[in-house]
């Protein structure tokens, strides 16, 4: 089962709000027309001009509902943060599971949006003459009533909705886009299967011995069998020992070790310095003084804020979320790919 990592950045683009919004009222003026022209002649005919019907339209509609919009999506955003929202599983019972939580949002959205709203739509539309006493009797006592609320509720609901599912192919189309990154650099990477004949041999003559070339042995790099297999962990009933191709992660809280196996959090006596040097750097990486993580089991990772990454660790009973600086994300991201080569 597939996860997808909410990125949210669709939130984040502020022009995004604009376009959609702009193309939602193009589409209610379409459907309006083509279901009930008589009407929408008739509040056509009641302005003047067209510049008027556009003016009353931007003025009375699109900008004080591009409020509304911002407003949903920074709820949307925060709701993420706040209930801590950075995955969903991609099957139709996930996704319907996961939507459903937004529906108390929605619920009440209105009474966090509407007074901004209300007050947009006041000073816009009657500029340059206010009157207190339309102000309460148009905006005031006939805004805030149930009638009101109920009314913007479906348009809240939809809207919302939409904006979520918006979201969700925007990340689905980027993290597709990313995995079939990694696998072109992968398959750039992977060594040619056709060997190259070699270059003529060349004879030249000369008067002048050549000089005597030493031979230079190449020294191969350490095989897998030469690092850390095996790790003692200590538990209640005595010494453990876990296979570390099995181990999710190893992390260090309040100078003490801990690793993470799918039997169980386990104490370890070898620093994280020593499993560093011990342990294979195609299948480990210690993204933060505090763990190193096993790469081959990974889920997956995304940008978090303020400079960081989150990466994902699912194991038998939670899903683990490991903080990782921006400044060791080139090198994981190499390592990362190395490792994924191999598997």
């Amino acid at each position: 089962m597939r996860s997808l990592v909410l990125t949210r950045s669709f939130y984040r683009s502020p022009q995004n709000g604009l376009i959609f919004l702009l193309g939602v009222v193009l589409f209610c003026e379409i459907i309006g027309w083509a279901t009930s022209p008589e009407t929408k002649w008739y509040v056509y005919s009641s302005y003047q001009t067209l510049f008027d019907y556009l003016k009353n339209l931007f003025l009375g509609i699109v900008a004080p509902e591009l409020f509304t919009l911002y407003i949903l999506v920074f709820l949307i955003d925060i709701f993420h943060r706040f209930m801590g929202i950075r995955q969903v599983n991609t099957n139709f019972f996930s996704l319907i599971k996961y939507e459903a939580k937004f529906l108390p949002l929605f619920l009440i959205a209105f009474f966090l949006f509407f007074p901004i709203t209300l007050h947009v739509r006041f000073l816009l539309r009657e500029f340059p003459n206010y009157s207190f006493n339309r102000y309460l009797d148009l905006y005031i006592f006939n805004g805030f009533t149930f009638q009101t609320y109920f009314l913007y509720l479906p348009f809240v609901t939809l809207l919302g909705y939409i904006l979520i599912n918006v979201s969700l192919v925007k990340d689905f189309l980027e993290s597709n886009a990313s995995l079939k990154s990694i696998s072109n650099n992968v398959s750039f990477l992977k060594p040619e299967t056709e060997t190259t004949p070699a270059p003529p041999k060349v004879e030249i003559a000369t008067s002048k011995a050549l000089p005597k070339i030493e031979k230079v042995e190449l020294v191969a790099p350490p095989r897998s069998e030469n690092y850390l297999r095996l790790i003692e962990a200590k538990t209640s009933t005595g010494e453990l020992y876990l296979k570390v191709e099995e181990c999710y992660f190893f992390e260090t809280i309040e100078e003490r070790y801990y690793v993470e196996h799918p039997k169980g959090r386990f104490r370890i006596t070898k620093s994280l310095t020593i499993l560093e040097e011990e342990l294979d750097p195609l299948h480990f990486f210690r993204g933060h003084r505090s763990f190193i993580v096993n790469l081959s089991l990974l889920d997956s990772y995304l940008y978090w804020e303020k400079g960081k990454y989150i990466l994902y660790i699912k194991t038998p009973t939670e899903v683990r979320e490991l903080v990782m600086s921006r400044n060791r994300f080139n090198t994981f991201r190499d390592a990362f790919t190395a490792n994924r080569m191999r598997l």
